[in-house]
């Protein structure tokens, strides 16, 4: 089985966001992905680049969802369209919230993958987006709508 990091670089670390963390970071864009999201992560908030730390953040934790509901047996559940209803709405909240683009990042970068994901036939697949989508589910959790079962205990040092 590959590792959760593997997988995220997998899922979500595609030409464009790759590009957009290095593009934030010179000198970075040799390292591995995960590498180059945490420092993004590290290095990047309250800077004019703060809404890619954003991304990088959710990203982190992407990882570390589908790390856990594997390593704890979770599989998705019946209800991902709701699930990724409640993330899209809690990201508009969100975005209306701040003064920064990093929701609209997260809504582009992690919500329509996982969205395909979940339409996806392949298990696995649907696993790992149903848990990456827990895991920002989580965090938006104080927003109406959210249901308990989503919750997923990580920490995330965020």
């Amino acid at each position: 089985m590959r590792s959760s990091t593997d997988r995220v670089a997998e899922l979500f670390g595609t030409d464009e966001v790759r590009s957009l963390l290095a593009t934030c970071l010179p000198g970075y864009e040799a390292y591995a992905f995960s590498e180059l999201a945490r420092a993004a992560r590290d290095r990047l908030a309250d800077t004019p680049a703060h809404s890619v730390g954003i991304l990088a953040r959710e990203l982190r934790r992407a990882g570390l969802a589908i790390h856990h509901a594997r390593d704890t047996g979770q599989h998705a559940r019946e209800d991902p369209a709701q699930l990724v209803a409640f993330t899209r709405i809690g990201c508009d909240w969100w975005a209306r919230t701040v003064d920064h683009d990093g929701p609209g990042l997260v809504q582009a970068h992690l919500i329509d993958p996982c969205e395909q994901l979940l339409c996806a036939g392949n298990t696995g697949e649907r696993d790992d987006g149903y848990a990456a989508l827990r895991g920002l589910a989580t965090r938006l959790g104080s927003h109406s709508g959210f249901v308990s079962r989503w919750t997923l205990h990580i920490d995330d040092g965020a």
